[in-house]
């Protein structure tokens, strides 16, 4: 009887063995992702979206914090299961990676010091311009302005924002809503150049390829997300 008993506990008793996703995302990419804390504790648009899409698929999902040119390799050997952080879908990525459904618009932005005598696009000719190791900004800004710049890459936004204070960079490219973020939370240091630029075909979560039925749930979780309102709930948390 006693066997009997235990057999049905064990049966109906949750598992404690179920996988917990890991999530690769970036640490240093506000609005949407940063860190709060040494102990792993996420916020931001990014980090709010995924959380609801684990709820509704019901899975367990776990953020990890990683460079962003460090995600894709880290994708492929499986240290972890997806990854979402900006990640602007491209022809080139969707060879190797499976996308999502875009859920929001990519664009880009150059960013300058207030003090800057860059005033337009057309003062970048002849500049030095930064951009983040592993984004399509590099190709996009070669592609605007040719052999006429000089390009350092930087691992992050951050260490791109301190190479701009130190005038080893004129300017830097990286996304719009990075780049309105940085302004105005820090009043009289930066400057938006130009207009925003449209690049790639807006942001994916990316998961390796095979894990077509996951991201199927996730393309599904998306629309209903869209379709009762929790989106846009949690776009007007971070975005105008």
């Amino acid at each position: 009887m006693k066997t009997l008993l235990l057999l049905i506990t064990i049966l109906i008793a949750p598992c404690s063995y179920a996988k917990t996703y890991l999530i690769g995302t970036s640490s240093d990419n506000p609005p949407f992702s940063n860190i709060a804390s040494q102990h792993d504790d996420f916020f931001g648009f990014d980090i709010d979206m995924m959380t609801e899409i684990c709820k509704r698929i019901q899975i367990k999902c776990k953020f990890k914090p990683h460079l962003f040119n460090n995600l894709f390799g880290n994708l492929k050997t499986g240290a972890i299961d997806l990854a979402i952080a900006a990640i602007i879908i491209t022809p080139d990525r969707e060879e190797n990676f499976l996308f999502s459904l875009p859920y929001l618009e990519s664009d880009a932005r150059f960013i300058t010091l207030q003090q800057s005598p860059i005033q337009n696009p057309n003062d970048i000719d002849g500049k030095t311009v930064g951009t983040r190791l592993g984004t399509p900004f590099k190709n996009l800004a070669v592609k605007l302005y040719k052999n006429k710049i000089t390009l350092l890459d930087y691992p992050s936004i951050p260490i791109m924002l301190d190479a701009l204070s130190n005038n080893k960079v004129d300017v830097i490219l990286i996304g719009d809503e990075p780049a309105k973020f940085w302004m105005v939370n820090n009043s009289g240091v930066y400057k938006l150049v130009g207009s925003k630029i449209p690049i790639g075909k807006g942001y994916g979560i990316m998961a390796n390829k095979g894990q077509d039925q996951l991201m199927e749930q996730i393309n599904q979780a998306l629309l209903s997300m869209e379709k009762d309102g929790t989106y846009l709930k949690i776009y007007t948390r971070y975005f105008e």
